[in-house]
């Protein structure tokens, strides 16, 4: 008897174990169909039906995040009412802190008077029903939309409570103000007590007061700064250079200026200090110019072509120096002819722009085009040839708008935009350039139409007689492939103030496209002064969409692929569940259909990203198609992985790595991954180097 009551006890706990596994089951299930219909929502952003505000009340804490969270990217000011209502009242935190990133994200659409009503709100009486993580997410979002106003009353109403806000929550969004341009005396006052003489400041304080800049308070109280260039965190130090180099106070910054170029062991704080060097009067400065030559040849090819450009940046002169200036421009001159072949293109172009910037016509013998160079290598000396502002080289430019080659044919028209912009009163040059800028309208090529439109934009070629070319060019162009063509024959149609264009443009608003009936609305604002914006629709069906959740829910739970680059294998984890339809398109296009086999690195930017995936080579390029962005609570940091686009919901196949963080990213960029071993070989990464292959890896 003993032993059959055992056994049925036994049977018991087994049915009853299957019972829970089997309702466990079906509350993921649940929980996933429910998180896919919001993903769906979030993606068409389509809110006008109510169906996606409906998940706030879900049981399902998990469930009401995703929602709440989805308005971060769809954007809709009608939502803010029901975010504070999440932000405040909803039972768990996670909720609270995804409706803080979501007003963050909205709020900044509002007219100047609703955000004043919105930031007091928060401030003075929203602020005392959260608490923790949400009320330092609240806090820092504020940063993004604020006034002037909201500073001070953040300041007041925080500024002496270290304890109950932490230093680094408070100056990420005195930072997020400053980005803005606003900034006030009392938030650089809260800033410079957390100026430590240990390694102890934190390196939010210097980038908020890196962001701040050229400010009195700053300047009265610099040499409290100075000594973190001796800091342990290369954050601290890389932002402290850049803050260095803005207040312009050569006894106290050029000495650890200098010291930080030549000596620091990290390559990116070199990178901002050289930056920093050039925004002084170095003629002088016998030891900096040495080592700004000397660093021409680093063996660090990014570092060099920094110091170059910041160099051409600089207002310095041959004659406005001495034996050691002279001997650093002919050095440049001598990069910029490579007579020998002796020096990466990289530097070349990097060098030949540098002396048109500072010689000017003196530049135009060390500048020269031939047939057997890269094409990489042409435009960017044909942009230089034009930055010289010698006439003479117009002939040459206007040749290469005609030639077949676009990329060439667009870096030409900037070379005569710049030309002519150094002779605005020569009425030959701007008539030739008007004129090739209209016949390159007909060139089918997006990037060469949308440098041509913006062309004719500019105040010295805006002409009636563009009007008609224009129209064409707008008729002939299709999303989403032209979005940004489009968008600049557009504005240049609203600068023309024609008021033939108005029925043109009225029609845009059948555009599946949200930045394109943008710049209608604004470009008819222009021309008739009437505000258009409330025949925006309230839905705009997207050209592409993928919703293959089925493939998505085959991806593992932590995502990792491999990067093949020819400078080693970079190894990086995607965040599905951040950016489920980001990750999905990068993952099918890497795997299914080896997109990015053999495309380059068309854009680096040291100390800031790399940036590839572009089959056009230029930046101009992407898959056929755009898909919406997707904002998270994520910052970019060191290593992040976002998305590139001309605009929300533009993206496509390009994509960046941060090289050290750029908060000024958040919100406005798709953050997608993150490197998880290779950054080394990211950082050596060369303009032009080739990605192999990116595959799923365990």
């Amino acid at each position: 008897m003993k032993n059959l009551f055992l056994s049925m006890l036994f049977f018991i706990s087994i049915y009853h174990i299957a019972f829970s596994q089997t309702e466990k089951e079906k509350a993921l299930k649940e929980q996933r169909d429910k998180i896919d219909r919001i993903l769906e929502m979030q993606d068409k952003r389509t809110v006008h039906d109510g169906k996606l505000i409906s998940y706030f009340s879900d049981n399902d804490p998990v469930v009401r995040e995703r929602a709440v969270i989805a308005f971060g990217s769809i954007q809709d000011t009608n939502a803010i009412p029901l975010l504070i209502d999440k932000l405040t009242r909803d039972s768990d935190q996670n909720v609270n802190i995804a409706a803080a990133l979501a007003i963050g994200q909205t709020a900044g659409l509002l007219s100047q008077s609703a955000k004043q009503s919105l930031e007091h709100d928060l401030v003075w009486a929203r602020m005392d029903q959260v608490r923790g993580s949400s009320r330092e997410r609240l806090i820092q979002e504020i940063g993004k939309f604020g006034t002037e106003q909201a500073l001070n009353d953040l300041i007041l109403r925080f500024g002496n409570d270290v304890l109950d806000v932490k230093p680094t929550v408070l100056s990420m969004s005195i930072a997020r103000f400053a980005i803005r341009n606003i900034t006030s005396r009392e938030a650089v006052q809260y800033l410079f007590q957390f100026i430590k003489s240990d390694n102890s400041t934190p390196w939010e304080v210097i980038y908020a007061l890196q962001r701040i800049g050229n400010h009195e308070e700053i300047k009265n109280n610099i040499e409290l700064i100075v000594p973190l260039w001796k800091s342990s965190n290369p954050n601290v130090r890389m932002h402290l250079a850049t803050l260095l180099g803005k207040i312009k106070n050569p006894t106290v910054a050029l000495e650890p200026l200098q010291k930080m170029f030549e000596f620091d062991p990290d390559w990116r704080v070199k990178v901002n200090a050289v930056r920093a060097l050039c925004n002084y009067n170095l003629k002088n400065q016998i030891e900096i110019l040495n080592r700004i030559q000397w660093t021409f040849d680093s063996k660090n090819l990014n570092l060099a072509v920094a110091t170059i450009s910041a160099f051409g940046n600089s207002s310095m002169k041959t004659d406005n120096g001495n034996g050691g200036m002279k001997e650093l421009f002919s050095r440049l001159e001598k990069i910029s002819l490579n007579s020998d072949n002796s020096f990466l293109w990289q530097l070349q172009a990097e060098a030949a722009n540098a002396l048109a910037k500072l010689q000017g016509k003196k530049a135009l013998p060390f500048i020269k085009i031939n047939e057997r160079m890269s094409i990489n290598l042409k435009t960017q000396l044909a942009v230089a040839l034009g930055t010289t502002g010698s006439p003479e080289v117009s002939s040459v430019l206007e040749a290469m708008v005609n030639e077949d080659n676009y990329i060439l044919a667009r870096s030409a028209l900037e070379g005569l935009r710049a030309l002519c912009q150094r002779n605005s009163i020569d009425s030959s040059l701007i008539a030739l350039t008007y004129n090739a800028a209209v016949r390159a309208l007909e060139l089918d090529d997006p990037a060469v139409v949308t440098t041509a439109a913006s062309i004719l934009g500019d105040s010295i070629f805006l002409r009636s007689s563009s009007f008609e070319p224009l129209a064409d060019a707008l008729y002939k162009s299709n999303l989403p492939n032209d979005v940004e063509a489009i968008q600049e024959i557009i504005n240049t149609l609203g600068k023309l103030r024609d008021g033939r264009a108005v029925k043109i443009l009225r029609q845009q608003f059948n555009a599946r496209d949200i930045t394109v009936i943008r710049a209608a609305v604004s470009a008819l604002k222009e021309i008739t002064g009437q505000d258009y914006s409330s025949e925006i629709p309230a839905y705009i069906e997207p050209i592409y969409v993928d919703y293959d959740t089925v493939y998505l829910h085959s991806l593992p739970e932590t995502v990792y692929v491999t990067m093949e680059t020819i400078r080693g294998d970079v190894k990086m984890e995607l965040y599905k569940n951040r950016a489920p339809f980001t990750v999905m398109s990068f993952l099918k296009l890497a795997t299914q259909r080896g997109f990015y086999r053999g495309l380059s690195f068309h854009r680096i930017v040291p100390n800031f990203v790399v940036q590839g995936g572009d089959p056009h080579g230029d930046g101009w390029g992407g898959p056929g198609y755009a898909i919406r962005s997707e904002f998270s609570l994520l910052s970019f940091e060191t290593g992040s992985i976002g998305m590139a686009s001309s605009g929300k919901d533009t993206e496509g196949s390009q994509f960046f790595i941060t090289q050290s963080p750029q908060p000024h990213l958040d919100g406005r960029y798709t953050n997608f991954g993150k490197v998880i071993s290779g950054m080394d070989i990211v950082n050596r990464l060369e303009l032009d180097d080739h990605i192999l292959d990116i595959s799923l890896t365990q």
